[in-house]
């Protein structure tokens, strides 16, 4: 065999192997994603088994409840051991406990470019409570997920990620809020409005390589600029922010037609900031645009004794005023009446002319008779 001959041979048992080693990686990313699946299953039926056997035998036998919880809890850790066990080590390390740890793990994720999207889906789907042992904390996992596929412009974790702006934690709101804006999609402008009387404190990266401190709404304020929602921002904090302003709240209610449930949403959330003159605002707001879908929230806060006096005023003025709104007929629904029994519009075309009379000509002029 001649040096060509070789060359070429060797350079097709490179690709060869290449092939094989990516077939490889795809079968075991996939395979670890369906054992976690598995493992949490097996983990919550083992957990519940655990619990229903332990709680019948401390009833039964009293003097084998000790015995028991103590072959119970080595299986329940080493379920939980098995679950961290099928995830990726850099998965792993997005979850911990340490900042400089996650940072590194989403760094080397970073480096590995669109191969890594697999590693942060499976991050999302990964337990997202602490591990009773260890190093893992999912909460954090799950947010510095988020965050690669936000700089990875990861356009398929839309739906995964979009969950994540209804989550009790303000971090996860905050960095999801930061992705919907990073990559520019309009559809989660009705999601971000209410975020903006967020003011829940949250330790956040959002493009940074060191977390920081921020709020809520200053993120989302944010990414509904990127959005080309800024005017909609600065007019929602114009409300909240000056007494009874009528020139803001009209301002404001240009957007409306558009957002008028996500706007409502977001006074709503104000109701509950620690600022009682923001959240008179947007009680009076919530009134002056007839929300009566607000009014249980603030009869709520009219009668109980744990409002402050000036939000509790407000919102009994805004009350009485729903209260009579809500009371008035609503508009009849044109769309349910009936038009197949009405008599049907006449159709001049259709009306017979052969039984109609000539029209009558007229008589002619006594110079043009005497012609003729």
């Amino acid at each position: 065999m001649g040096k060509i001959e070789r060359i070429k041979l060797h350079s097709k048992l490179e690709q060869i192997a290449k092939r094989v080693r990516q077939k490889l990686k795809q079968w075991w990313t996939a395979k670890r994603v369906l054992t976690s699946n598995a493992v949490r299953i097996f983990s919550l039926i083992g957990l519940s088994l655990a619990l229903v056997g332990g709680l019948s035998f401390s009833v039964l036998f009293p003097l084998l409840a000790l015995p028991i919880a103590i072959l119970v809890f080595p299986l329940v850790i080493a379920f939980w051991a098995y679950r961290l066990y099928s995830l990726h080590p850099f998965v792993r390390q997005l979850g911990s406990h340490d900042e400089l740890r996650r940072v590194e793990a989403l760094m080397q994720l970073l480096g590995m470019g669109e191969k890594a999207i697999s590693l942060f889906l499976q991050a999302l789907q990964a337990p997202e409570d602490s591990a009773p042992y260890g190093d893992w904390n999912g909460t954090w996992a799950h947010q510095y997920a988020i965050e690669g596929l936000g700089r990875l412009k990861a356009r398929e974790a839309v739906d995964e990620v979009a969950k994540a702006l209804k989550s009790n934690d303000a971090g996860l709101r905050a960095t999801a809020a930061w992705f919907f804006g990073e990559l520019g999609i309009k559809e989660a402008i009705p999601d971000l409005i209410p975020l903006l009387a967020d003011e829940k404190a949250c330790h956040v990266l959002c493009g940074s390589e060191k977390e920081q401190v921020t709020l809520v709404k200053h993120i989302a304020a944010e990414a509904l600029r990127k959005l080309g929602e800024g005017e909609l921002v600065d007019d929602f904090k114009r409300v909240l922010e000056r007494k009874r302003d009528e020139e803001a709240l009209e301002r404001l209610k240009r957007w409306l037609p558009q957002y008028r449930h996500a706007i409502v949403r977001g006074l709503m959330n104000a109701l509950s900031k620690s600022d009682v003159f923001s959240a008179s605002q947007a009680a009076w707001a919530l009134g002056k645009l007839n929300a009566v879908e607000a009014l249980p929230v603030l009869e709520r806060l009219a009668d109980s004794s744990r409002t402050p006096f000036m939000l509790r005023q407000v919102c009994r003025e805004v009350v009485s005023w729903l209260g009579l709104i809500a009371t008035l007929p609503s508009p009849a629904d044109l769309t349910s009446i009936r038009t197949e029994n009405l008599p049907a519009i006449p159709d001049p075309n259709a009306i017979p002319k052969d039984t109609l009379p000539t029209p009558v000509t007229a008589p002619k002029e006594d110079g043009e008779a005497q012609k003729h």
